[in-house]
């Protein structure tokens, strides 16, 4: 009995040092549009991303996108941030390349830099938007598709206050690289 408590005693710093081990820290590229444009593009991979938990984005103060498309986002994320000025109209448009499996979300959040946790720690957002291929399950198995091209897109827009727009480019069907190009227009409304 004592060899049992002492093994216990002794697995249990060890137990709770590797539940007290944080996720590993998501990483945000800053985005700013080039002097005198309105648009800006940056080429990138998923590779460079990281497979992230996704229970955040189903939860009704997030409403991301719902866990019946987890298999839309369950690959690589790559993050950038840009901020979207009082009254204007934000377009993001992912565009991948060689047939990439790749979808796009974007999480409007407050300027404070406490108004922007990161995935998967975001408990609430002012609005998120996703783009992924729509598809549904049939009960026979079949799966019916609309046509696709790949490209995925939103839009925001701001009235009388700034916003921080958190973009995330994930990877569908767990993959973890693929290229891209994104693009990010800003517009006085």
């Amino acid at each position: 009995m004592k060899s049992i408590i002492r093994a216990f005693l002794l697995l249990l710093p060890l137990a709770a040092f590797t539940l007290a081990q944080s996720e590993p820290q998501v990483k945000v590229i800053p985005l700013t549009l080039p002097a005198n444009s309105n648009i800006g593009e940056i080429k990138g991979n998923i590779s460079a991303g990281q497979t992230i938990p996704l229970r955040w984005a189903e939860s009704s103060s997030v409403a991301c996108f719902p866990g019946t498309r987890f298999e839309m986002f369950d690959g690589n994320h790559v993050f950038y941030r840009i901020t979207l000025p009082a009254a204007s109209a934000m377009t993001v448009t992912l565009k991948p390349e060689g047939n990439a499996r790749l979808s796009l979300y974007g999480i409007r959040q407050g300027m404070a830099a406490g108004d922007q946790p990161l995935p998967p720690n975001i408990r609430s957002a002012i609005s998120c938007e996703a783009s992924y291929p729509l598809y549904a399950n049939l009960p026979s198995g079949r799966r019916v598709t609309n046509r696709d091209d790949g490209t995925r897109k939103f839009d925001f827009i701001s009235v009388n206050s700034p916003y921080s727009i958190l973009i995330g480019v994930a990877g569908a069907g767990k993959r973890t690289e693929g290229a891209y190009t994104l693009t990010v227009t800003i517009k006085p409304r």
